[in-house]
């Protein structure tokens, strides 16, 4: 411990020093902020040592490489210590309006950061109901408007992504707060809402997928917004989207029945889905799509399940009346499964 209160003292010192070169600094930044991750003790042996401080005074740098570490290490502290210094972050985000970008990336980290343990998380919840009125209100924040455009959509991102990560930490009362935020009147709510989902979705179960199931329906209705904010997220989803059309194998398996064996595909519903999915995006804003991409994995369908290639058929017929040209650019990739499918009488 007192050789990790000595590197402390030196990265303070490297820090408060004016002529520090800038890889010097960067290094100083960073492990300050790890070394608070890691061995959180040491910042609480030593009373005239601010971390906290050090890392916050960091932002006032030309550089954006040292800004952005700072942010980085000020949430890792937290992470260490949140008894600590998650109430200085939400401070800092309450009071610092000009630094708010910054401080968000830091909050993101302790939110989604997977060194937060259970002992932690008894800390964390409860506080969950301070930072969630910090992210909807930073969501609506007026002076985003007076900024450019980049800079607006880049923090509603930050503040997305806070939201879609909270969430999942207690997805049981936040998720019902998110959805609600679909109907808000204000077009930044509803976009900061809608791409929170995004981040919902993660590889691993977690409590919140049921949950996330049952409200869908809610949020992709937003694909009919009539505010352009809301209806560019379908760029967010899509991806996820069609990456369900596609048959996964290890989602099939086989089921001996007596003398029979019979094969279950485990993946069948979320399949259908995927492709109902597609059928509403094809008639409720065709012009955001782009069709060859969408026929591509729309192919898929007609040599899938009986009812994915009903629906299939429906779509095809569809793009048919609407885009005809990329439907006869296409022609003889569809017409093999279609004619496989005739002959077998299947539809």
């Amino acid at each position: 411990m007192s050789k990790s209160s000595q590197l402390a003292n030196q990265l303070a010192q490297q820090l408060r020093t004016a002529d520090t070169p800038d890889g010097v600094r960067l290094f100083s930044l960073l492990t300050l902020g790890e070394l608070g991750r890691k061995c959180p003790k040491v910042y609480e042996n030593d009373s005239t040592l601010k971390p906290e401080e050090l890392l916050v005074d960091a932002f006032n740098s030309s550089s954006e490489e040292l800004k952005t570490a700072a942010s980085y290490s000020l949430g890792m502290l937290a992470v260490g210590n949140l008894e600590k210094f998650l109430p200085f972050l939400l401070k800092q985000i309450n009071s610092q309006p000009k630094r708010q970008y910054l401080l968000l990336h830091a909050l993101k980290e302790v939110i989604g950061s997977e060194s937060v343990d259970m002992k932690a998380m008894e800390f964390f919840r409860p506080r969950i109901e301070q930072i969630w009125p910090v992210l909807m209100d930073h969501a609506i924040w007026p002076v985003l408007m007076d900024h450019a455009v980049c800079a607006e959509e880049g923090t509603r991102n930050v503040v997305a992504e806070c939201l879609g990560k909270l969430c999942l930490v207690h997805p049981e009362s936040l998720l019902p707060l998110l959805k609600d935020c679909t109907v808000s009147k204000n077009p930044l709510m509803r976009a900061s809402a809608v791409t929170a989902v995004k981040f919902l979705i993660v590889e691993q179960w977690t409590a919140a997928d049921d949950l996330l199931h049952d409200a869908m329906p809610d949020f992709l209705q937003t694909v009919n917004d009539r505010d352009l904010n809301i209806r560019d997220i379908l760029d967010v989803f899509l991806p996820s989207l069609y990456a369900e059309t596609m048959v996964k194998k290890e989602l099939v398996r086989e089921v001996e029945m007596g003398p029979f064996k019979h094969t279950v595909d485990d993946g069948l519903d979320l399949r259908k889905a995927a492709f109902e999915c597609m059928y509403t995006l094809l008639e409720t804003c065709l012009e955001r799509l782009e069709i060859n991409e969408f026929m591509t994995h729309m192919e898929s369908g007609l040599k899938d399940h009986h009812d994915i290639k009903l629906l299939t058929c429906l779509m095809l017929a569809r793009l048919a009346a609407l885009c005809p040209t990329q439907v006869l650019q296409r022609l003889d990739r569809l017409c093999e499964p279609l004619k496989v499918s005739f002959k077998r009488g299947l539809i």
